[in-house]
């Protein structure tokens, strides 16, 4: 008699099934991409905006493999409707976009200053300026453009799904390759489309 054994690994993404159990799944509803934004060298404003996100910010964060970083990398997760409702994109990266993209000491010091009259935590509400708001989102909806255009590239690098191979293993990989790519790529274009709507509706 033959018995049939079902294994539950748990809620993790493709990544994680891939690194520690050695398969992925076509579709995986728990799929995340890790995103790291930073501060350009070159912005005059740099310390004191590392400062202001040093005191209000520094999320900690366990990327797909359950290391913990912090700072300037960010875990998403696909976004279930462009039209606002569900998830969104996470707070603490919209408020690091809102430093990265400030201007002047002044609405550094509006920041430092809500954030001390709240919860302690930076720019949970949309700036007041709304050109400025707008500005920060399109700034993340061009980061995650960039990153489906790579997306895009390495999928299609890959070849078609049915491509003929003449290894079994190298057949496997690819496919894996393909599940995990696409899962992150699912992802991205998600997040893109609630800022874009995001945008849209502030325009």
């Amino acid at each position: 008699m033959l018995l049939q054994v079902f294994i539950r690994y748990g809620k993790f993404s493709n990544a994680t099934l891939l690194l520690d159990f050695g398969f992925t799944l076509p579709y995986n509803n728990y799929d995340q991409v890790q995103v790291e934004v930073s501060i350009p060298h070159h912005d005059c404003l740099r310390a004191l905006k590392l400062e202001l996100l040093h005191s209000h910010l520094v999320p900690t964060v366990k990327d797909v493999n359950g290391f913990n970083s912090s700072g300037n990398s960010f875990v998403i997760k696909e976004v279930m409707s462009a039209s606002g409702k569900g998830r969104g994109i996470p707070q603490s990266l919209r408020a690091y976009a809102r430093v990265l993209c400030s201007s002047s000491h002044q609405e550094l010091s509006d920041m430092a200053i809500e954030a001390a009259q709240g919860d302690g935590r930076l720019a949970r509400v949309p700036l007041k300026n709304r050109t400025r708001e707008i500005q920060a989102h399109q700034f993340l909806l061009s980061k995650f453009s960039h990153l489906v255009e790579e997306y895009n590239a390495c999928l299609k690098s890959l070849g078609p799904p049915t491509a003929p191979c003449m290894f079994e293993n190298v057949s496997l990989r690819r496919q894996q390759a393909r599940d995990l790519l696409t899962g992150e790529l699912r992802v991205l274009k998600s997040a893109s489309a609630w800022l874009k709507y995001y945008c849209e509706r502030l325009t």
